[in-house]
């Protein structure tokens, strides 16, 4: 009888320890991986990278499938796992297999324009800052173009809104070219949405091309700026008036191994930031 009423005093606590670890799940993924707040490192959501503790190889290649993000148990937003040689896009947010981040992060992508973005729900970010997870990146700004004869200038500034400090793709050290590798550089559009002018830098190979160097780099403390600008030739005279411009600013990515992400404290910022502006030019 003794061992009957124990063996009813463990049915409901270990149903209340399952739906307890089910509380806990912050991430799915597929149908193979649920995720809580220990497995993850950070959340940067300047990238919507999410930086996971653990190397997990099936990051290299998931099916395709679905990702939910869960607050107690309940779906905050869902999202498809996207196999990267599609043709088509999902309409919504994606996972791009393989991973462009190695084994060890995840990146949260959306080609949606709606406004606001659903993968800044507020209870995302309250989760990710009362685990002390949330990260906030690089952002660019400052964006100025200057026209004199055959050249064009593009100005800008990338501001880091991180905790930490980080490392990242130096223009000065790259030089344009090498730079150009990894980004397509300045877009110009008229109010039609007419592309009118568009990077004329060849771009540089790296040696070898998926490589890195350390000198590319440069640190940039948290909450301070660098200042940069391009020479871009013109091709062709551009008429005074109003504009919008398109600049994607680059990180690095699969050339980063988890044990090398971090460099003498710093940490090296992956991914990429797009700068999308009105512009005059006079």
């Amino acid at each position: 009888m003794k061992k009957l009423i124990l063996a009813g005093l463990l049915i409901p606590l270990i149903a209340s320890s399952c739906e307890k670890n089910d509380r806990d799940i912050f991430l799915k993924v597929g149908t193979d991986f649920e995720f809580s707040f220990s497995d993850i490192e950070l959340y940067d959501t300047s990238t919507h990278i999410i930086y996971f503790k653990n190397e997990y190889d099936e990051f290299k290649n998931l099916d395709q499938s679905t990702f939910t993000f869960l607050s107690d148990g309940d779906p905050i937003y869902s999202g498809s796992i996207w196999p990267g040689h599609s043709s088509s896009f999902p309409s919504g947010p994606f996972i791009m297999s393989p991973s462009m981040y190695g084994n060890y992060a995840l990146r949260i992508s959306s080609w949606s324009f709606d406004k606001p973005d659903i993968r800044n729900d507020s209870r995302i970010i309250q989760l990710l800052n009362q685990n002390s997870l949330l990260h906030s990146g690089l952002a660019i700004s400052a964006c100025t173009v200057e026209i004199t004869g055959t050249q064009l200038v593009f100005r800008f500034t990338i501001s880091n809104k991180d905790l930490s400090d980080l490392l990242i793709i130096d223009l000065n050290k790259t030089g344009p070219n090498l730079f150009h590798y990894f980004t397509n550089g300045l877009y110009i559009y008229d109010l039609a949405n007419n592309e009118i002018f568009s990077s004329t830098i060849q771009h540089q190979v790296p040696d070898p091309w998926n490589g890195r160097e350390m000198d590319w780099l440069s640190e940039i403390k948290s909450g301070n700026s660098m200042e940069f600008a391009i020479n871009y030739p013109l091709n062709n005279p551009l008429a005074t008036g109003e504009y919008n411009a398109r600049f994607e600013f680059p990180g690095l990515s699969y050339q980063v191994e988890k044990d090398d992400l971090i460099q003498n404290g710093n940490r090296i910022w992956l991914g990429d930031i797009t700068l999308k502006k009105h512009i005059t030019i006079d």
